[in-house]
């Protein structure tokens, strides 16, 4: 049943993205568990199974990155995959196992359901993650299912799911209608919200429109590998060229701003107050730096409105501190604003442990080994305050809720070059889609090879680009200010419920040492259910 559960699930979610399966995925687990009554580590074992499978096909993209920046093996690239795979199906593992062990006992269905939807939210919630994705997450194109989110995040969505499949798999295994008239009651009550919220949202008065403009250039990965400055100058170029195109055609004309993604500049950018004659720079790459960065200001100086872009930075004369991955803001060549990534990703920007053992930088060939910003993000545009965010840091939903403030439109810059063609940039962009009805806020999103989108504050996908096209998209946002319950507690009672689980369980271990249900043998359910 975990093979059957994990193969379900994955067509739940790109490239294939039938998300009501998100749903129906879950019913054979469950229906197994109600039946069978397993022992806690055979059902481990199940939902171990469930969450390898799926991790191992979602994620075979990885095989590709390992290949492509870090020069690895196919072997061991799909062997990355398999890691990956493993240590995150702890999640469904322990998932499945807690509804085992909860599940001894005869128990309403209504009761069962409620049990089951908290413990796949607390799982989702407490244990760690690479990348947050969650089953609520395989929605992110079906507004009128994600609009739960503005209650506990997405993970409240993922509970409504497993509280509809319990319901299901008890009517099955009870051969009884009761249950499908609870699941009935709560797709009734969910989809009901939904609409609510969604009617509340656009009720709600606009008090102005943000214009933007996003340059996505298409950069290449060969331009992105390239060693040779004048090779990785070409994606500069075409950014340069599409914006002036842009310019000249009017496309720009009353926009609040440019856009260009993350790592747009192909070069570290200097201060001016630093000297750009570090000893660990060559002189034939100085001379591209200071040349492109030159053409950037000039640029900016010709330009009406601001440009915000993203880029490496260093700091310190000598360039002994390390690099930061950082957005700027350049207005009449002047540079206004700055932001540093504040989440690094593992692996990625950052290798484990190196703060402990700094003798493992470098071990790993493309791993960065950058350090964090602690500044906001939070930076006027125009007419709107904006939280400008970096690629990664837009799966953390308590994250962005800390940092927002008083911003009115949610802006990520990312890069998604490494990660190949799809299904990769729509799981980023299905991780990032929550914040925008979480928050109530719009969400644009530049990207260097696509996704690039506007997501309202509805959730629903008001502009998006083409993987591996060069295109201009032009937004117009209405600002509302948007209230919801999410914003307003954050995470507080994901910590409280689990809290309270961990409770539940402690008391139900007392009660089975003492003795008080070791033997139990009640059967599962029946049709009363």
């Amino acid at each position: 049943m975990g093979l059957a559960t994990g193969l379900v699930l994955s067509l739940a979610y790109p490239t294939v993205g039938w998300w009501p399966l998100a749903i129906v995925g879950w019913v054979p687990l469950l229906l197994w568990l109600e039946l069978a009554k397993p022992r806690w580590q055979l059902a481990l074992l199940a939902g171990w199974t469930a969450g390898f499978v799926l991790h191992a096909i979602v994620y075979q993209f990885l095989a590709f990155t390992a290949v492509e920046m870090s020069a690895m093996p196919w072997v061991a690239g799909y062997a990355l995959v398999g890691l990956h795979a493993a240590g995150m199906g702890v999640h469904q593992a322990a998932f499945a196992a807690a509804v085992a062990w909860t599940g001894r006992d005869r128990k309403s269905a209504p009761r069962r359901a409620a049990e089951v939807a908290l413990l796949m939210a607390v799982a989702e919630f407490a244990l760690p993650w690479l990348f947050r994705w969650y089953v609520g997450s395989a929605f992110f194109r079906a507004p009128l299912w994600m609009q739960a989110a503005d209650v506990v995040g997405v993970i409240g969505v993922s509970a409504l799911s497993l509280a509809v499949a319990q319901l299901v798999a008890r009517a099955v295994a009870a051969r009884a209608w009761r249950p499908i008239g609870w699941a009935a009651l709560v797709v009734a009550a969910w989809a009901g919200y939904g609409a609510l919220r969604m009617h509340q949202v656009n009720s709600h008065p606009v008090q102005g429109v943000w214009r933007a403009a996003m340059v996505q250039q298409n950069a290449t990965l060969a331009e992105k590998k390239a060693l040779a400055a004048e090779k990785r100058i070409t994606a500069l170029d075409r950014l340069i060229e599409m914006t002036e195109s842009a310019a000249r055609q009017g496309q720009l004309r009353d926009r609040d701003v440019v856009i260009w993604p993350e790592g747009a500049f192909p070069f570290f950018w200097v201060v001016d107050d630093v000297s750009p004659t570090a000893p660990k720079i060559k002189t034939k790459a100085n001379h591209w730096l200071l040349s492109s960065k030159k053409r950037v200001v000039a640029l900016s100086q010709r330009m009406t409105m601001p440009l915000l872009l993203g880029t490496l930075r260093r700091f310190d004369p000598l360039w002994r501190q390390e690099a930061r991955n950082s957005a700027i803001v350049l207005d009449g060549g002047r540079q206004t604003f700055e932001y540093d990534k504040q989440i690094l990703l593992a692996f990625g920007e950052y290798l484990p442990g190196t703060r402990w053992f700094p003798a493992l930088k470098e071990a790993i060939a493309g791993v960065s080994n950058f350090d964090e910003g602690s500044t906001s993000g939070l930076v006027q545009l125009g007419k709107a305050k904006v939280l400008v965010n970096i690629c990664y840091e837009a799966l953390f939903s308590q994250f962005l809720r800390d940092e927002a403030g008083d911003a009115q439109v949610l802006l990520n810059l990312t890069n998604d070059v490494w990660f190949g063609p799809q299904p990769a940039p729509d799981l980023h962009l299905m991780v990032q889609q929550a914040r925008a009805v979480e928050l109530r806020r719009p969400l644009v999103r530049s990207t260097v090879s696509g996704v690039s989108a506007y997501i309202d504050a509805l959730g629903a996908f008001q502009s998006e680009t083409q993987v591996g096209k060069a295109e201009t998209v032009l937004v117009d946002v209405p600002l509302r200010d948007v209230g919801s319950l999410y914003r307003l507690w954050g995470d507080v009672p994901m910590w409280l419920a689990t809290l309270g689980c961990c409770a539940w369980l402690g008391i139900l271990a007392r009660r089975r040492r003492h003795g008080g249900h070791a033997t139990a043998t009640l059967p599962a359910c029946s049709p009363a259910d």
